[in-house]
C-alpha cells in the first residue's frame, strides 16, 4: 500500500475544512436572507396562496437537503482523512501535546448528527413562519393589520 505524502494529506485536510467552512457560511447567509424576507416582507408572504407557500417551503427544503448532504459528506471525508493521518503519521512523539490533541486526534464523527439538527430546526422555523403568520408577528400587529 502506498501512502500519500504527509504534505499532500495535510493540504487535503485543510481543503476539506475550507469546504466545510464555505458550506456553513452559505447555509447561514441563505437563512439570514430567508428570515429577513419573512420578517420584512411579512405582508407578501401572507398574500401567498397555499400552492405558493408549498413551493416556497419545498424549495427551502431542497436547499436544506442539498446543503446538509454536502456538509455530511464533507465531514465524512474529513474524518476519514484525519483517520488516515493518525494511522500514517500520528506518532505522538512527533507533535506538541496541544497540536496532537487538537489536530491529530480531531474527530468529526458526530458532526453529521449536528448538521441534521441545525438544518431540521431551520426548516421547522421556516415552515412555522409560512404556516402561521402569528408565529412571527407581534400581538399588536395581529390586532391592527398592516395596510400597504
Amino acid at each position: 500500500m502506498t501512502l500519500l505524502d504527509e504534505g499532500s494529506l495535510l493540504e487535503a485536510i485543510m481543503d476539506a475544512r475550507s469546504q466545510i467552512d464555505f458550506l456553513w457560511q452559505f447555509f447561514v447567509t441563505v437563512h439570514i436572507a430567508i428570515f429577513a424576507l419573512l420578517f420584512i416582507y411579512d405582508h407578501a408572504v401572507a398574500g401567498l396562496n397555499w400552492i405558493g407557500k408549498i413551493f416556497s417551503v419545498a424549495g427551502i427544503a431542497a436547499f436544506e437537503w442539498i446543503n446538509g448532504n454536502a456538509l455530511v459528506n464533507a465531514y465524512f471525508t474529513l474524518n476519514s482523512m484525519h483517520e488516515q493521518y493518525r494511522w500514517a503519521y500520528g506518532q505522538v512523539e512527533r507533535f506538541h501535546a496541544s497540536f496532537y490533541g487538537q489536530f491529530v486526534l480531531a474527530d468529526f464523527s458526530n458532526r453529521p448528527e449536528m448538521v441534521v439538527y441545525t438544518h431540521s430546526t431551520a426548516l421547522a422555523v421556516v415552515r412555522l413562519a409560512f404556516a402561521s403568520r402569528r408565529f412571527i408577528r407581534s400581538h399588536r400587529e395581529i390586532a391592527a393589520p398592516h395596510t400597504d
